[in-house]
């Protein structure tokens, strides 16, 4: 079967990925599928920048205008960002105007099949803005953030939002819980799948030496994230287990604030906040450790789950979230309601108590997490813009 050739399309985030870790991921196997894969990643610059948001000056000061990464094109347009007031007024307009004149020329000298924007309100505007100018049809990925900021329930979408939802020609979210949020958008017999995103099994060590009672959580130290729970949780525990250690890794503005209550509750020696690893060190802090926890509430999905999973941690999540497609209550991990201190040290305390008894567990959700690999979600992912072709091309002709 002819690959495909395909235009993906993500602003650039503010970190150390080449636009976006995951898209990147994707890209990268459904280039190893035989499809052809070239982003626009738009670059967000604004006046004043350097002073109002520094890190996203510094990153866009470091981006080129393009580059080839493993074998994948990617052109960064400087395009004007106006904020959240600017994207409700204008959505992803000006992601568009800076992205057209490159995907009109690259169409030209080799037409694209679809369009593939990721996250909905700006890049899926800008996407569909994109593809249509192109004629050609055009696919979304809803990542978590995207949905639960603008699909809340018992709330209205804004119309543009719910437009872009109905009118993509095939929607795919991570998981079930945001399926959930914008199905009822999406209008009767519109192509719409779960396609869970994956983990990369190169970088996990081959070698776990999870060590008993070593918890670890990982993300962004953000209220959401929860990590002020996870230490009160284990703080409840440290007299009783004087072995157990806890490492919060991740950067963020309650970073103080849990180093402040680190030390009043004496836990210097127990607890380390490492700040931000890169990534292949995280992995292998997973692959030392015992448990990783993160009952946060807002999680489209959380690759960091897996991750863990596949490094032979026994996960604890939240509840009602999106890894619930995938931690099995009991099963092959553990869910406890979000934030919830009592739970998460129940949980942590039945395995400091008896870790043998999780063995099983540990080696089903090991299992569950090594299936996820990114070479199964671009099967997943082409299959559906497939789909969407077969469904698109008769009425094109």
């Amino acid at each position: 079967m002819a690959g495909l050739r395909i235009l993906m399309m993500i602003h650039r985030q503010a970190d150390n990925s080449p636009y976006c870790f995951y898209v990147h991921e994707q890209a990268k196997a459904l280039r190893a599928r035989g499809h052809e894969v070239v982003v626009i990643a738009c670059v967000g610059v604004m006046p004043m920048m350097a002073r109002l948001r520094p890190a996203q000056a510094a990153v866009a000061a470091a981006t080129p205008e393009e580059a080839v990464i493993d074998g994948i094109p990617v052109y960064y347009p400087r395009c004007l960002t106006l904020g959240n007031a600017g994207e409700r007024l204008l959505g992803g307009r000006l992601l568009a105007r800076a992205a057209l004149p490159i995907a009109r020329r690259l169409h030209k000298e080799k037409p694209f099949d679809l369009v593939h924007a990721h996250m909905l309100p700006r890049d899926g505007h800008a996407g569909l803005l994109v593809a249509r100018a192109l004629g050609i049809p055009m696919a979304l990925t809803v990542h978590g953030t995207d949905i639960f900021a603008y699909f809340r329930p018992g709330e209205e979408p804004w119309r543009r939002n719910a437009r872009i939802a109905r009118e993509a020609d095939a929607l795919m979210a991570v998981s079930g819980l945001l399926l959930s949020r914008v199905a009822p958008y999406r209008g009767e017999g519109k192509l719409t799948r779960v396609v869970p995103n994956g983990v990369d099994l190169s970088l996990i060590p081959e070698e776990t030496r999870n060590r008993p009672r070593a918890v670890i959580s990982v993300g962004t130290l953000k209220a959401r994230k929860c990590m002020d729970r996870t230490l009160e949780a284990f703080a409840g525990l440290a007299a009783e287990f004087p072995d157990a250690t806890l490492t919060i890794v991740g950067i963020g503005e309650m970073e103080a604030q849990l180093r402040a209550r680190i030390g009043e509750l004496g836990l210097e020696d127990r607890v380390t906040l490492t700040g931000g690893l890169p990534h292949g060190e995280v992995l292998s802090r997973m692959a030392q450790s015992d448990l990783f926890v993160l009952p946060s509430w807002g999680e489209g999905y959380g690759i960091v789950y897996i991750e863990a999973m596949a490094a032979g941690c026994i996960a604890v999540g939240a509840r009602g979230e999106g890894i619930e497609d995938t931690i099995t209550d009991g099963q092959n991990g553990f869910l406890v309601p979000a934030g919830d201190i009592e739970e998460t040290r129940r949980v942590m305390r039945a395995v400091f108590e008896d870790r043998a008894a999780y063995a099983a567990l540990r080696e089903r959700g090991r299992q569950d997490a090594r299936a996820l690999t990114w070479e199964r979600n671009a099967e997943r992912t082409e299959q559906v813009y497939r789909e969407m072709l077969d469904r698109v091309r008769p009425s094109q002709s």
